[in-house]
């Protein structure tokens, strides 16, 4: 059995996917809660008192990479399943995420809605 996906937490600072991925998120599952955050630092104050079921982090993002983001996470003591979110698959990223326990997989931009649905266990 899939674990229940309620509540996802996207760390990406391109503001036009989100856009994107809120609007179709919404479209698979209505009553889904979304976080969207272009700023890492921001999204680690959020996870401090907050907490959700998935989250989407991109690799390259301007302020720190989603490694150093799982680095803090880590120190901070959070656990969360994270999928990475990444426009091109470096082998080099592949063998890194295999240094964090949090990481169940990668994610190509754009994400496509078939991918969502699966990961939210609803139908396209």
């Amino acid at each position: 059995m899939s674990k229940i996906i309620n509540r996802i937490i996207f760390v990406d600072d391109d503001t036009i996917q989100h856009m994107i991925n809120r609007k179709n998120l919404q479209r698979l599952k209505p009553e889904i809660e979304l976080f969207f955050f272009e700023n890492p630092f921001n999204a680690l104050e959020w996870m401090e008192g907050n907490d959700a079921d998935l989250l989407i982090l991109d690799v390259n993002m301007p302020e720190m990479s989603g490694w150093d983001f799982l680095d803090l996470l880590q120190k901070r003591g959070k656990t969360i399943e994270v999928k990475m979110l990444t426009s091109s698959m470096d082998p080099s990223d592949i063998e890194l995420s295999m240094n964090y326990s949090m990481v169940s997989g990668f994610l190509i931009k754009p994400l496509k809605n078939e991918i969502m649905a699966e990961i939210l266990g609803v139908l396209p």
